[in-house]
């Protein structure tokens, strides 16, 4: 893959495969590999959205040798839908033998009377009251469809209006329980109960076939901010509803007039990807299946007591902080910390101020509750919030609107830039605090995504993040401001990229003595991988854990994986040289152009001794993984890693390693 643009698509579909793989995988509890299914679809959707998008919109500026791209990207989405649908098949066959049923309207109708009325009644009471049919006719524009949501095209033969178009409600459970412990999908539901929606017309016989449209994700959004941002956002939102069509998938057994008739409604064009499926789409539903086996999902993993934390739940976490750094690692420790530092912050009568930058937050999310109190307190709160953060528009729109009406101070950093740092600072008696986490500040997310968040007084890390948030309150009074400069952090678009290179030249010069490791999500910016390369030519050995995209070449001293389990690994971990003298840095950055130089990240040390060591046990249980790592390699193959002496999954392994760090003070 000589095309940079095809590795990055490929790639992605390569990680999507390894979701794919973890549906597949006996070893994994059988209601598990449902979950895993539903997390591959909701990617390929993203996918598409996104990714797809992209290149389509490039194609249309002129990138024709992107058709290629575009091509290999359709044939091998095909080839993942064939083994998606190959699994979704065996896995129901599985449930069925461990008396989980899942039933459609012809099973349905062999059921015991009682049955039958009680889903009658469920559908009258509950479905019907959700449903507007659309009736296709001649002369009459098509109706505009929104991105994502299902609908069934409906024949009804020998009709005078023989087409219609049905939503499929999106407010109800996909999965309906019945009284005798069957499942059914709400789509079996209503194709049970076509006739009592559309017995007014005289047909012959009515059928619905299942399909659905994605539309480009991106915002078109000009750099004229005269009407404000908040609107421009909500009104470009409005405008996505619309985008082009990125993929279009069907039921298969969809007769040719009416996919003609879709297909001629929607303007699709022989490029748009078009994927004839099973009968069921939004497969990311099976996220939500129902699961009342605890027999059949992983075990329960709970959370470790933090070192520190446990046993002084009736001190100030800021007096502890103001002794010693903590570093918390969700979901191996409790993200209970984050909430509690906030709420005891927003009641703290010497806490003056709370700034902090908000990307992603929980639906009713504890983080801004916090913030809220804090202001009815009379604390100056400051809060960042990304209107960019996509598929997440809507709700930071909310939360904003919320926070300025306590008196909180709202800015949305620089319209053209995305703040993608996760930074706190906290103001007490003089004193700052800061707080700063590779990944989001949502406590819905600390249970499934592997992230960790260091809390310090440290002076010079402290003033770096008040620097960062000083640079966000310029910008929002459009004061002319010096560039910042930072003692110890690493702050994208400012520094970040010089000082990674001058670390990889520090660990070249060292030649057979050096040592890197990296723990990203993307590795693809073409520089960085140069410089990691031309460190390897000279000797360095380096160690590379890349979760998505990856664009390296094959090298003898760069060893890379991949590793995929019951949780995300979200970390990003930066590791310059061996031993105590190594220097660790956590961060919100991957490694890719648009991180280092296009958004605002924060990368940042880890000084103490003991936490040092602790994120570099972490890392090292992970290069040792041979359950769940994979190779990354020039074919995009994910292979198992395997061999070795004993099994070791890095997961599991971690969690028994907070375990016994619980069990004694560091």
């Amino acid at each position: 893959m000589k095309n940079h643009s095809q590795i990055r698509e490929i790639s992605t579909l390569s990680f999507n495969e390894r979701v794919l793989q973890e549906a597949e995988d006996i070893r994994n509890p059988l209601m598990e590999r449902v979950k895993f299914l539903g997390i591959f679809s909701s990617n390929m959707d993203e996918f598409f959205k996104v990714r797809v998008a992209s290149v389509q919109r490039r194609i249309e500026l002129g990138k024709k040798p992107l058709v290629d791209v575009l091509a290999t990207i359709n044939r091998k989405a095909h080839a993942l839908d064939d083994r998606f649908q190959a699994a979704y098949r065996e896995i129901i066959e599985l449930l069925g033998r461990e008396g989980i049923r899942l039933i459609t309207e012809k099973a349905l109708a062999k059921q015991h009377d009682s049955i039958r009325d009680w889903v009658r009644s469920y559908f009258r009471d509950t479905v019907l009251p959700s449903l507007v049919p659309i009736i296709l006719r001649a002369g009459f524009p098509f109706p505009q469809l929104t991105d994502g949501a299902l609908y069934f095209a409906v024949l009804m033969r020998g009709s005078d209006f023989p087409y219609a178009l049905l939503e499929l409600p999106g407010d109800l459970p996909r999965f309906l329980e019945l009284p005798n412990g069957h499942i059914m999908y709400i789509d079996d539901v209503i194709r049970y109960s076509l006739n009592d929606i559309f017995y007014i017309f005289n047909y012959d016989a009515v059928a619905a076939y299942e399909f659905k449209i994605s539309r480009d994700a991106e915002l078109d959004i000009d750099n004229d901010f005269s009407e404000g941002y908040v609107r421009k956002m909500e009104k470009v939102l409005r405008q996505r509803k619309g985008g082009r069509p990125t993929r279009f998938v069907y039921d298969s057994e969809m007769p040719s007039e009416l996919l003609y008739l879709l297909k001629k409604g929607l303007r699709l064009s022989k490029s748009d990807p078009a994927i004839g499926g099973g009968r069921y789409h939004n497969m990311k539903d099976l996220m939500r299946f129902p699961a009342k086996r605890p027999d059949l999902l992983f075990d329960v993993m709970e959370p470790n007591a933090h070192p520190i934390l446990a046993g002084a739940e009736r001190k100030p976490m800021l007096d502890i902080i103001k002794q010693q750094d903590l570093l918390i690692t969700y979901p191996y420790q409790s993200f209970d910390h984050v909430i509690r530092l906030l709420r005891e912050a927003a009641i703290d009568p010497l806490v003056s101020a709370i700034k902090i930058t908000l990307y992603r937050v929980a639906n009713r999310s504890q983080v801004v509750n916090a913030l809220l109190n804090a202001a009815n307190n009379g604390k100056r709160v400051v809060a960042v919030v990304e209107l960019q953060a996509r598929f997440d528009e809507q709700r930071n729109i909310s939360n904003s609107e919320r926070l300025r009406e306590v008196g909180a101070t709202v800015l949305f950093g620089i319209p053209s830039m995305k703040i993608h740092s996760k930074l706190l600072l906290i103001e007490r008696a003089g004193d700052c605090y800061a707080g700063l986490s590779t990944g989001n500040l949502n406590e819905t997310t600390a249970r499934l995504y592997v992230d960790s968040i260091l809390f310090t007084s440290h002076g010079k890390i402290a003033r770096d993040v008040a620097a960062v948030f000083d640079y966000f309150e310029g910008i929002d009074k459009n004061r002319a401001l010096p560039k910042p400069t930072f003692k110890r952090l690493l702050v994208s678009p400012f520094n970040t990229r010089k000082e990674l290179y001058k670390r990889i030249t520090l660990e070249k010069e060292k030649g057979v003595n050096g040592y890197i490791l990296i723990k990203a999500n993307h590795l693809t910016d073409a520089t960085m991988m140069r410089r990691l390369r031309d460190a390897a030519d000279a000797g360095v050995r380096i160690h590379l854990i890349v979760r998505t995209t990856y664009a390296v070449t094959p090298h003898k001293n760069i060893k890379a994986i991949s590793i995929l389990d019951r949780f995300l690994e979200h970390q990003r971990i930066y590791v310059f040289g061996k031993g105590e003298h190594a220097a660790v840095y956590l961060s919100s950055a991957d490694l890719m152009e648009r991180n280092l130089d296009w958004r605002v990240e924060a990368t940042f040390p880890v000084l103490d001794a003991l936490l040092r060591r602790q994120v570099l046990n972490m890392v090292q249980l992970q290069i040792k993984d041979n359950c769940k790592a994979r190779r990354l390699d020039r074919l995009q193959s994910n292979k198992y890693v395997l061999g070795g002496a004993g099994a070791h999954r890095a997961q599991y392994e971690t969690h028994a390693y907070f375990q016994q760090l619980q069990q004694k003070k560091p």
